[in-house]
């Protein structure tokens, strides 16, 4: 059924003083009020009919009623948009450009959504085939590899899907060296109140020792002076 119905865009020359390069001077408009339907192609073409080429096509937002920057490719093209006339009607949809919309337009996104099974199974086929043949392909490098006597280059190549640590002493320390401060970290050390006053009186006497230890060295330094004033 047709419909008399009108949607009215407002259009206006977009220039400021700060002018973007992408949006250049006499050759930009301003659209106000597109409606959400609307795309970047459909709009493109619906004013190139009108005005001239257009060069691109920018919504400032994505939900709702829209703004768009249209940049022709000539300032002669702007001078027909400003030119319009009120009662100009700019179709979206016709047999030369179709812009599906509602129901229909949620149909073919739908639609175009679904894998089809036999595009699929080719691509399936297509990259199987090309990993089978880089593994037949690293399979007889690898024998070529091999010398007359029967000796294979070893390689740092992992078996796919295992893991091959590696077997230094240096690697073995470190790793229970880490579980060591693991445990460590999970023992409760000083958590009683006993626990802390016994490591207190253990700290002391540690320290009490090392104090003796030090007075020693000190009068052993002393009696080794070969130098006496007094």
């Amino acid at each position: 059924m047709d419909s008399t119905n009108k949607h009215e865009l407002f259009i206006k020359e977009h220039s400021v003083r700060n002018q973007e390069l992408k949006y250049p001077k006499n050759q930009t408009l301003f659209v106000f009020n597109v409606p959400p339907y609307a795309t970047t192609d459909s709009l493109k073409y619906a004013f190139a009919e009108y005005c001239g080429n257009v060069r691109s096509v920018t919504f400032t937002n994505a939900k709702g009623f829209k703004t768009a920057y249209i940049v022709f490719e000539t300032e002669s093209s702007l001078d027909k948009a400003m030119e319009l006339s009120k009662d100009c009607v700019i179709t979206l949809n016709n047999d030369r450009n179709i812009h599906l919309i509602g129901l229909e337009k949620w149909s073919k996104e739908y639609n175009d959504s679904i894998c089809d099974e036999q595009i699929t199974r080719r691509e399936i086929e297509e990259y199987m085939a090309l990993y089978d043949k880089s593994i037949n392909d690293r399979v007889a490098r690898e024998k070529d590899a091999e010398d007359d006597d029967g000796w294979t280059t070893v390689t740092g190549r992992k078996k796919r899907g295992q893991f091959a640590p590696s077997r230094k002493e240096s690697t073995i320390g470190k790793l229970l060296q880490k579980e060591k401060q693991s445990k460590k970290k999970k023992q409760l050390v000083n958590f009683y109140t006993f626990q802390i006053r016994e490591a207190k009186k253990q700290n002391l006497a540690e320290l009490r020792k090392k104090f003796e230890l030090d007075k020693k060295k000190l009068q052993e330094l002393k009696l080794k002076r070969t130098f006496k004033p007094f």
